[in-house]
């Protein structure tokens, strides 16, 4: 049996990112938290952190790590059970999601579940078809993803479609689109990726010419930042439906494509644990994402 305390030592620090931050949140010496790791890597013999800047988990502490923060869950849920919730601390739910869903619609789930259950949110940002990557690592309880295929120990449903259109602003498509062929324009025409991950601009243009792109491209990784950017004359980019309808209602920005769109399918892992808390948070992703993603299949 892994002690519970080495455990929670060993969720914390991977969560900080270091063994003083974690230290500070236990309300011990970083000493105690180095004993503490030291100990757990004597029972299971193997390295489980890897002391580097920020700290993280082996593969050996991916699996504990699983383990540490579904008893934190389990513990929470008993304390709640008991009577003891305004006693106890709030649940730890490290959820992955990609950034036009946080924009877009996914905090209208979790604020109600925030309020409701008293939870403590950790989201991490990252590319829609990375996020379950975060799962079998053991960082997070859920994610919003692109895979169908559940991580293991995972159950999987599926959300709806996030549907993107081509859009750049007035100066761009004058310069490069206006009376060319998209074949051709698309291609040639700068670009603003959300980030080294981002293929949504390629995937569209292969899509319609099965071409590469060869124009020079912009990244931009923050949401509002991306936005702005390609509002700004920076590049195009591929937009979410209410983003290309609130870029393109005044004329500044223009819609390159009105037939031609991009519907990218999600899905919502998170670890079998049935509990309250988990129960609650899959109920509320998908009766939000029903009412804002276009329907699956």
């Amino acid at each position: 049996m892994y002690d519970r305390d080495r455990l929670a030592t060993l969720s914390a620090v991977v969560e900080q990112g270091s063994f003083e931050a974690a230290a500070e949140r236990l309300a011990l010496t970083p000493s105690a938290v180095s004993q503490r790791i030291k100990a757990l890597e004597r029972q299971a013999r193997q390295v489980l952190v890897r002391r580097s800047r920020p700290c993280v988990a082996t593969g050996a502490g991916q699996a504990l790590l699983r383990l540490a923060r579904q008893i934190e869950v389990l513990e929470g849920e008993v304390a709640r059970t008991f009577g003891d919730g305004d006693r106890a601390a709030p649940v730890h739910l490290p959820i992955a999601v990609n950034a036009d869903s946080l924009t877009g619609w996914f905090l209208r789930a979790l604020v109600p579940l925030a309020q409701q259950h008293g939870v403590r949110l950790d989201l991490h940002v990252d590319d829609e078809e990375h996020t379950a990557a975060l799962l079998r690592e053991g960082a997070v309880v859920g994610a919003v993803t692109t895979s169908a295929s559940p991580v293991q120990g995972c159950a999987v449903q599926p959300l709806g479609a996030t549907r993107y259109r081509p859009v750049a602003a007035r100066p761009v498509y004058d310069r490069w689109f206006a009376g060319r062929d998209p074949a051709q324009a698309f291609p040639a025409a700068p670009r603003v990726d959300f980030g080294a991950k981002d293929r949504l601009q390629t995937r569209f243009v292969r899509g319609l010419t099965h071409r590469p792109c060869t124009g020079p491209a912009h990244r931009v990784p923050a949401a509002d930042g991306y936005v702005k950017a390609v509002r700004s004359g920076l590049g195009w980019g591929m937009f979410t439906d209410d983003q290309a309808r609130a870029a393109t209602r005044t004329g500044r920005a223009v819609l390159l494509d009105a037939d031609r769109c991009l519907d990218v399918p999600l899905y919502w892992q998170r670890w079998k644990l049935s509990t309250a808390v988990l129960d609650a948070l899959t109920a509320s992703v998908q009766e939000v994402a029903s009412r804002a993603l276009v329907p699956p299949g």
